[in-house]
């Protein structure tokens, strides 16, 4: 039991390292401790942000006669963002870690380290399980009394099970699907993009309803979510009145299911593994010279093909371009009088055309793969510190494979939507130029908020590309870069070309920084 609580405490302190006090120089202490109150300060913002959101609707699930309604709809807002959080996890979470040789080679069973790592899991998913049901749990009891308090806060234990379960299992499908992909990341793209495609049509089915108030919509969702997850009317029921046959269903029964998912993990790992894992070789290989290129184009190439080697580094990293090209696809396949259905914000060309500024660089200031290019070189950092090349060719680099996937998107993305909403040439101009000026941005301010915050010593890459607090800062810095001066300004062709050209001028500004405190930074490393 003490080994199998280490190798939890282990797994959650890779998940929350800012809380990790064990280290060895006062100034990583200190940057423990402010990332720490960072992260605190950003919980404690999402917390009453829930209450506000939950405090405000419940006095009109009231006036419908479904109270109960706003902790189902909590419940199946938290129940999505679970199963579609931990589906493309799993695979590295059991699989695919970095301390696979370790821990196996360590007086444990194999079956006592799967456990651990799918109860840290657990506990993530909890926490966020708990950031959103809570604020909505005062709500309700501000206006009503809960017929079972206590059974509240035992089904929040229960609530991630099944959607950690559905989305564990669905993530080693895909994964068993694309390892017969010759190419298995094109597979995994591949499968991916359609699972995004798939769920936006669903969105657009689920939401095709006539009700106009966000009170209805939710009730709406929340009718639709249960006819696909029945534990939903369940969690309804029991929050109504204790069953003993429902409280089975809700807990113990997907409790079971999760035990016998663990156990065909562990009776089948090593199949499971060297299957997922495989890499497929061609047998045509042919000696042939390798070209000399210049250091600046092998470094390139290098980082280039880092970044298409992992499905989760592209998908995650470029996900404002893939947005814009949902949002292309969007226009082109469906009529104006769908999409302002299916939004309820009237007319959507309008909304577009006033907007078109400040959504295409908002796309484009969260695509950004250098926020996380220098923690992925984890322990083999040292190599390419000791390459006979200066630091600044290595940053160069790695800005141009985030600009290799940005710069198509703004011509392409500039281009449509230009002449889709008929701008005038100055327009069609300055709207390359702010998209530019905001992809050079994301770039350049990733790469240096990733080497203030590195996360070298990571166990699965997943925890560097999705939950590193550099990849946070970097989208949260780029919302507000854009965010405040579009809504400052009055938006005309003047204040775009001021913007622009502020944004250009804070990027040289990053670039000088980036060239003398980076080069110093790195060699600290």
């Amino acid at each position: 039991m003490n080994k199998f609580l280490l190798i939890t405490k282990i797994n959650l302190l890779g998940s929350f390292n800012f809380f990790n006090k064990q280290s060895k120089f006062k100034s990583e202490k200190k940057k423990n401790i402010i990332k720490g109150i960072g992260v605190t300060l950003i919980i404690g913002y999402i917390l009453f942000y829930v209450y506000f959101i939950a405090n405000s609707l419940m006095p009109s699930f009231i006036a419908i006669n479904k109270p109960l309604y706003l902790l189902a709809f909590l419940f199946s807002i938290c129940s999505i963002y679970i199963f579609f959080a931990n589906l493309f996890k799993i695979k590295n979470i059991i699989f695919d870690f970095n301390d696979y040789d370790l821990l196996m080679s360590l007086p444990i069973k194999r079956s006592m380290v799967i456990v651990s790592k799918m109860v840290s899991l657990y506990i993530v998913n909890l926490l966020y399980t708990l950031i959103v049901m809570i604020p909505g749990y005062i709500a309700y009891i501000k206006y009503l009394n809960l017929p079972n308090d206590w059974l509240f806060f035992l089904l929040l234990l229960a609530i991630p099970i099944v959607p950690i379960l559905a989305s564990s299992i669905i993530g080693i499908f895909i994964s068993w699907l694309t390892s017969f992909f010759k190419n298995k990341n094109i597979g995994s793209y591949a499968i991916y993009l359609l699972l995004i495609i798939i769920l936006v049509l669903g969105m657009y089915k689920i939401n095709g309803l006539d009700e106009i108030t966000l009170v209805n919509n939710s009730v709406n969702i929340v009718d639709k979510f249960s006819s696909y997850y029945p534990l939903t009317n369940i969690y309804i029921k029991l929050l109504n009145s204790f069953n003993i046959v429902s409280l089975l269903s809700f807990v113990f029964v997907p409790l079971t299911l999760f035990g016998i998912f663990i156990m065909f993990i562990n009776y089948g790992y090593t199949t499971l593994r060297t299957r997922l894992l495989r890499q497929n070789i061609k047998s045509d290989y042919k000696l042939t010279k390798y070209a000399i290129n210049k250091p600046i184009v092998s470094l390139y190439k290098k980082e280039i093909k880092r970044f298409f080697s992992s499905p989760l580094y592209v998908l995650n990293t470029s996900f404002g371009c893939i947005m814009m090209f949902l949002l292309i696809l969007i226009i082109i396949f469906f009529k104006e009088e769908s999409i302002s259905n299916f939004t309820k914000l009237g007319d959507i060309n309008a909304i577009i055309k006033n907007n078109i500024f400040m959504i295409l660089s908002l796309m484009c200031v969260v695509s950004s793969t250098t926020n996380s290019s220098i923690s992925l070189e984890g322990k083999h950092l040292w190599i390419i510190k000791m390459l006979p090349v200066s630091t600044s060719k290595i940053f160069i680099s790695k800005i141009l494979v985030n600009l290799t996937i940005l710069v198509p998107t703004v011509i392409i993305g500039g281009t449509f939507f230009g002449i889709y909403l008929h701008l005038p040439v100055l327009e069609f101009i300055f709207l390359y130029l702010i998209m530019l000026s905001y992809s050079i941005f994301a770039s350049v301010n990733g790469l240096l908020l990733n080497l203030i915050f590195p996360k070298l010593d990571y166990e699965n890459e997943m925890r560097v590309i999705k939950q590193s607090l550099a990849v946070f800062l970097t989208i949260l810095t780029g919302i507000i870069f854009v965010a405040i001066p579009f809504k400052v300004l009055d938006i005309n062709i003047n204040s775009v070309i001021l913007i622009t050209s502020f944004v250009f001028l804070i990027d040289i500004i990053l670039i000088i920084i980036l060239h003398y405190y980076g080069e110093r930074k790195i060699r600290c490393l």
